[in-house]
């Protein structure tokens, strides 16, 4: 494709294209909204609604720069929007990679605090370098110096992501494997574990298509023809949106971030979950707590209390129905003969006669 005159896209842009997209984002957007109130799974998917609105607004800015191809603000606003969604996506990964480690953490080769705390704060790092150099990129306007230091920013912004993406996929592999070793692997930690590395891996293709970009220059082929773009930029953020509705982490993942898996293999307990107990100001100079100060305190080593102590199992954990069908139990379907014994006497005098006589002697007790 050759340049088109006055157009500061260097091609005339697709002008069929960007409403599907923006339609398709905004419904998945919709749905991944209503999925996280639906699931109760805020604390693990709360930014996949914003991914999704991020490349909504992208595609409405393309749409209208298909007609006003001479308008820098519009190529900048569009150019922007896409560039800063994929991270978005990235961390809501990162969010279901704490929980999957955090739900059997004796398992994770890094403590699952740590994975919080450094995954996220990379990632909020880089959406910082993104939406800084982004804007100098597009800016044809822009002195060369200015554009340089925007191509410098989302290098090193995308290099850092596919770094991290290779974390992620070394950690996940490592649980993964040492949870089936351990026959943990129940089929809805198997549909999460997929569906996250899927997720991750098209993540993953689409950084390489913008290293690629990027590293070729104002006048490489990649830049310069939209249908690049549309493979590898569009479809498959697509993909990643539509796909976490279609294996939504919410249907597979305990509701409560502080139910775990313990030892035993069979009783979800309630640790203390993410919560960065740190002053907020340690929080802001030091995310990747390299002063320690939080600590690395293995909840999973201490005793697993008695089961009149254990918490209940949540509505949306494994519950009792993935108990009968994987063999394992729940911290809920577990009772002492003390429980049985108690629950009996309960029944008993509000069911019978002679019980209702005792339990009116007795005070009501």
């Amino acid at each position: 494709m050759d340049t088109v005159p006055g157009s500061v896209w260097y091609y005339a842009p697709n002008k069929v294209a960007p409403p599907i997209f923006a339609a398709a984002f905004l419904l998945s957007g919709l749905m991944h909204a209503w999925q996280t109130y639906h699931y109760k799974s805020w604390r693990i998917t709360f930014l996949l609604p914003w991914g999704a609105l991020l490349m909504t607004g992208g595609f409405v800015a393309r749409e209208v720069g298909a007609f006003r191809i001479d308008n820098l603000g519009i190529l900048i606003a569009s150019v922007v929007l896409t560039v800063m969604s994929p991270p978005v996506y990235a961390g809501a990964n990162y969010f279901i990679l704490a929980r999957l480690v955090y739900y059997i953490p004796w398992l994770s080769p890094w403590h699952p605090g740590r994975v919080v705390t450094t995954f996220l704060g990379v990632d909020a790092l880089i959406e910082i370098l993104l939406g800084s150099g982004a804007p100098r990129v597009a800016n044809t306007g822009a002195s060369p110096g200015e554009r340089l230091a925007g191509e410098i920013l989302i290098k090193v912004g995308l290099t850092a992501q596919v770094i991290l993406f290779l974390g992620l996929f070394v950690l996940l592999g490592t649980w993964h494997n040492r949870v089936k070793s351990k026959s943990l692997l129940t089929p809805k930690l198997k549909r999460a574990v997929w569906s996250l590395f899927a997720s991750a891996l098209l993540i993953f293709t689409r950084c390489i298509y913008r290293v690629v970009e990027y590293f070729q220059g104002y006048h490489g082929p990649v830049l310069k023809h939209e249908a690049y773009f549309y493979v590898f930029e569009a479809s498959l953020m697509l993909i990643v949106s539509v796909g976490l509705n279609v294996f939504h982490p919410g249907k597979y993942l305990p509701r409560s971030n502080k139910v775990y898996l313990a030892k035993d293999g069979l009783t979800e307990v309630r640790g203390p979950g993410w919560r960065d107990q740190r002053k907020w100001y340690w929080q802001v100079a030091d995310p990747f707590d390299f002063a320690n100060k939080m600590g690395e305190h293995k909840f999973w080593d201490e005793p697993v209390p008695l089961p009149e102590s254990v918490a209940e199992a949540e509505v949306g954990s494994f519950g009792a129905a993935e108990a009968k069908e994987t063999g394992t139990a729940t911290a809920s379907n577990i009772s002492s003969p003390a429980a049985k014994s108690q629950k009996q006497a309960s029944w008993f005098a509000k069911h019978t006669l002679l019980g209702k006589y005792l339990a009116s002697r007795n005070g009501g007790k």
